[in-house]
């Protein structure tokens, strides 16, 4: 979690279910990344609303993958993505839900 725009709080839970996201990723922060060889925090999710959850599906869902040294975007199934109506965080990965 982000306040002032400092991160204050990490959330580490099972499952996280989250609304109306939006996909951000700092383009200085990731040169830095491609330069140093190290990781810093650049990427991250902001959404209208999360809940956290211990059972939700992802059996047909899609992957949301970031790699700062292959793309400059969160990409799902190769084609970049800036936004998404729901998704699951689950265990280090993210699932697009709609």
């Amino acid at each position: 979690m982000k306040r002032r725009g400092r991160v204050v709080d990490r959330i580490d839970a099972y499952s996280l279910m989250a609304e109306n996201v939006t996909f951000k990723v700092n383009e200085a922060g990731r040169q830095r990344v491609i330069k140093d060889k190290k990781k810093n925090v650049h990427a991250f999710i902001v959404c209208d609303k999360y809940v956290l959850y211990g059972r939700e599906s992802v059996d047909n869902a899609r992957v949301i993958t970031y790699n700062p040294y292959t793309s400059s975007s969160f990409t799902c199934d190769g084609v970049p993505i800036t936004e998404a109506r729901k998704i699951v965080c689950r265990l280090g990965k993210c699932y697009l839900l709609e």
